[in-house]
């Protein structure tokens, strides 16, 4: 009984392990945030809005990226394309709930049929309303989810201002 336990017992650490080697801008979530802030270091002309000049890097937080994976999960499994989450829930609402007070949050959302990282950055870089946001000065932290479910892959980014 006692050489059954052991891997049992050993298996979740080195599973952890496993997921800690994997560096952040390999996953799709890193991926997005990497390329926004490229976006955001070169300055950008949005449609509608004209050049927008650059900004500083958005830091990554753990806080938004569970906020959009909220968001994301409902969309995936749903197949709503909304800002509107369970129970009628809002980005800030989201954003509250997972400990991010912030004067400013705005979510940034995309549904597709495959995962495709640049697929989604350019629609939204082509968006007037999505542009201005990314690339708005304010906006100091963010966080990504990006989930594959039945009804598609769902693009989440929680994009917020300094805290409250």
């Amino acid at each position: 009984m006692r050489k059954l336990t052991l891997p049992f017992i050993l298996a979740p650490f080195l599973l952890a392990s496993v997921a800690w080697a994997t560096p952040f801008s390999a996953t799709a979530e890193g991926q997005l945030l990497s390329r926004l802030n490229d976006v955001r270091a070169a300055g950008v002309t949005c449609p509608g809005s004209g050049s927008r000049a650059p900004s500083a890097a958005l830091v990554p937080s753990d806080l938004h990226a569970a906020a959009a994976a909220r968001q994301a999960s409902y969309m995936a499994s749903s197949g709503v394309v909304s800002h509107t989450g369970p129970g009628g829930s809002t980005p800030k609402v989201r954003a509250a709930s997972t400990g991010i007070h912030s004067v400013s949050v705005t979510e940034i959302i995309y549904m597709g049929s495959g995962l495709n990282v640049e697929e989604a950055m350019q629609w939204w870089l082509h968006s007037p309303v999505h542009c201005f946001y990314m690339t708005d000065p304010r906006y100091t932290t963010a966080g990504a989810s990006v989930i594959q479910g039945s009804c598609g892959t769902a693009y989440v980014m929680v994009l917020t201002s300094d805290p409250r």
